[in-house]
């Protein structure tokens, strides 16, 4: 019996390894994001130069780059939230 305690005690406890799941994923999603905005920056002014140059062929072409990079970047972020909500401790039942 004392061997079942013994590796109970030295076992990581489920929800801390949950939550570090949780805070790893929604941090990774920030980073992420963080990592994309300065090519989203980037990506914006060359739209806008190109429209500005009235080139149409290269201003869409950096309006279409502009929107999937941003779409994936939500994509992330959403997923990251949804995991962050999703693995959150749920709260015990009195019985």
């Amino acid at each position: 019996m004392a061997r079942k305690e013994n590796a109970a005690l030295h076992n990581a406890d489920a929800g801390s390894i949950r939550n570090a799941v949780r805070w790893g994923l929604l941090l990774a999603a920030v980073g992420t994001i963080g990592f994309r905005i300065p090519r989203l920056i980037s990506e914006f002014r060359q739209w806008r130069d190109a429209l500005g140059a009235g080139d149409a062929l290269n201003a869409d072409t950096w309006h279409t780059v502009l929107k999937v990079d941003l779409l994936a970047g939500l994509v992330v972020l959403t997923i990251g939230v949804a995991a962050y909500f999703l693995l959150r401790p749920r709260t015990r039942v009195a019985k």
